[in-house]
């Protein structure tokens, strides 16, 4: 038998609250997600395949004979690039421009995967134009060996960096799963080649919200609503 009515109550909405907040704990959950800034590696180290915190690039093709499709790891400041640049490195191809000056390389297409099944994606594009080009630069996502979303930008439409002539974009992908990444240039100019360095490449999932964190929510309203009745009614 229910001997202290008032209590229970005081206790089980007490309860509630508690869920409530783990509740939308999870609910602000970020992404949980890998990033490849480039900056633990040397300047000027060079590979035919780089893997930066559980991200892989491999696969490139910028268009050129085989010995020369390498990744490059370029330094330089954010006098060049700006606060879209994650100091001091980014990956770019082919070469490097050795101390602070800013290079970019013969791009024509990378794949990139983490060996897990993803749901977004992001990465920043530094460029030059030498010439107006309108050249397009896409990120495409695939899960078993299917495409399921693509995202481009023209190198035309990239943005100029407030502290340099240099340009910038973002290419992103989200809301589905993928396994694997293609950044691919195309287009009439240059044989189809961008002339471009990658930074601040992020891959990841977002943290679950369970259902019942969904039902708390509610419950933690009613509950509200209900002891604040009991109070008045007293």
């Amino acid at each position: 038998m229910l001997k202290n009515k008032s209590a229970i109550s005081s206790h089980f909405y007490a309860g509630l609250s508690a869920i409530g907040i783990v509740s939308s704990v999870a609910f602000a959950s970020p992404t949980l997600a890998a990033t490849a800034t480039f900056d633990g590696f040397l300047e000027g180290f060079s590979n035919t395949t780089i893997t930066d915190d559980e991200l892989t690039f491999f696969d490139l093709d910028t268009g050129l004979s085989p010995e020369e499709t390498t990744f490059s790891i370029e330094g330089t400041t954010k006098d060049y690039l700006g606060n879209f640049f994650s100091a001091s490195n980014y990956l770019t191809f082919g070469g490097y421009a050795e101390g602070a000056e800013a290079s970019f390389g013969r791009f024509g297409s990378t794949r990139i995967t983490t060996g897990k099944v993803e749901s977004s994606a992001s990465l920043d594009v530094f460029s030059q134009l030498f010439s107006p080009s309108n050249n397009l630069l896409t990120l495409e996502a695939f899960l078993d060996g299917n495409l399921v979303q693509s995202n481009s930008v023209a190198l035309a439409d990239f943005g100029v960096i407030e502290t340099s002539p240099l340009l910038h974009s973002t290419l992103s992908i989200s809301g589905v799963k993928f396994d694997e990444l293609r950044l691919v240039a195309s287009g009439s100019d240059d044989d189809g080649a961008a002339f471009i360095g990658i930074d601040n490449v992020r891959v990841g999932v977002p943290e679950p919200t369970s259902a019942l964190s969904v039902l708390a929510f509610g419950i933690l309203g009613v509950g509200s609503v209900l002891k604040r009745k009991f109070k008045s009614a007293k």
